[in-house]
């Protein structure tokens, strides 16, 4: 049951990003990542009501949460909009990585076997990414929108590591 609901979660996910890639052809990223955040606050404007205030002491946490996903989103957006989504997807793919090394790092987490070989496998198929990249013309070290992708990728992982 969860393998499928693993795979129903990664077709989804790939899913949206094609649908940004869509919206984005065309278009400048501050507009069209404007309009998803306000469609997504109207949805969620009804639990906002029922959520108390909790004073300024929790809601500057939450600013800085919120300026984390913003900064977040809008690299991604830049990212997505000036690369392939072949390469956007797997660049995004490690981010669980990056939370798990941030959590050995900040939290002193430790990894059994299988979660140090499944990070050696992200490290890995990054690795093999970026010798395909160069032969699409993309070099990682030297493009600005890999780079927007790759902060993109980052501040989610500090975004994770910050909800802990």
């Amino acid at each position: 049951m969860w393998l499928g609901l693993a795979f129903l979660s990664a077709g989804l996910l790939g899913l949206y990003d094609v649908c940004k890639k869509h919206a984005l052809r065309d278009n400048a990223v501050i507009p069209i990542l404007f309009c998803n955040t306000l469609v997504c606050s109207v949805i969620f404007l009804p639990v906002a009501f029922h959520t108390p205030f909790g004073g300024w002491v929790v809601q500057r946490y939450i600013l800085l949460k919120a300026c984390i996903v913003l900064s977040s989103w809008l690299l991604g957006y830049i990212g997505i909009k000036h690369l392939p989504i072949t390469i956007v997807g797997p660049i995004n793919a490690t981010r669980p990585m990056m939370v798990l090394v941030g959590a050995l790092i900040i939290f002193g987490e430790r990894l059994n076997l299988w979660s140090w070989a499944g990070v050696l496998l992200a490290v890995l198929g990054f690795f093999m990414l970026s010798r395909s990249g160069k032969k699409e013309g993309i070099d990682f070290r030297h493009n600005r929108w890999i780079l927007c992708t790759v902060g993109a990728s980052i501040l989610g992982a500090v975004s994770g590591l910050y909800d802990k």
